[in-house]
């Protein structure tokens, strides 16, 4: 009876460890849905930054339009995940996969609210310096949001894989510090009234603030991994 007891309990926590899996992978599914929403917000703040050095000013709204409309959609995916997050009650790591859909999202947002910054500054004629500085972060920024997505994408099938494709975020972040800092030195020196300093800090604020999003959407994949790794 005692052995019966025993083996029937395993069965009970295999079959709760599979349906905990199967869930794992289903909200991961969803979530890659959710990261292309992401990763189009930042491919249409490329766009719009790429027309707004173009002087396309014609195109600025379009891309406003279309960042809004990302971000709408996005909203509804995140909060379907949650939803079905909410009631998978005995789901490892559930609330850490809510934290990291909760962060993906920022992303979206910050990247819609650094289009109106962009917008605030269709005056202005940025020099070539900036403009390069411009590009090197948004470059950046498309970088890291796509190593973000494979990780993501292979967190549930390797997770040593996932942390070291992970950790080069770090990397790519520091990177963006350094633009940040030397991209702020310089709009000091120019010769520029002071409202456009204000506007033109707060956009680079900006484009550092979704690197920052970006980088802890990178320790929330870690601590997930991890834990799986140690669960596995």
């Amino acid at each position: 009876m005692l052995v019966h007891g025993i083996l029937k309990s395993w069965a009970g926590y295999l079959m709760n460890n599979e349906q905990d899996t199967y869930k794992e992978v289903k909200a991961l599914d969803a979530l890659q849905d959710h990261l292309r929403y992401v990763v189009n917000s930042i491919t249409e703040l490329r766009n719009l930054i790429e027309d707004w050095i173009s002087k396309k000013n014609e195109n600025m709204e379009i891309h406003i339009e279309e960042l809004e409309r990302i971000e709408k959609q996005a909203n509804t995916i995140k909060w379907k995940i949650l939803d079905e997050l909410s009631e998978a009650e005995t789901m490892l790591h559930r609330e850490d996969f809510m934290r990291l859909v909760m962060t993906i999202d920022e992303i979206v947002d910050y990247a819609e609210g650094t289009g109106h910054r962009v917008i605030f500054l269709m005056e202005w004629c940025p020099d070539e310096k900036s403009i390069s500085y411009i590009k090197e972060m948004m470059d950046a920024l498309f970088k890291m949001i796509k190593t973000l997505r494979e990780s993501i994408f292979i967190l549930t099938q390797n997770t040593d894989k996932s942390i070291k494709i992970a950790q080069k975020i770090y990397d790519i972040e520091r990177e963006i510090d350094k633009l940040h800092r030397n991209m702020i030195k310089h709009i000091f020196s120019l010769d520029i009234d002071y409202k456009t300093l204000l506007l033109i800090s707060n956009l680079i604020e900006h484009l550092e603030n979704i690197a920052d999003i970006m980088e802890n959407v990178t320790d929330a994949i870690r601590i997930i991994a991890v834990a799986r790794r140690g669960f596995l």
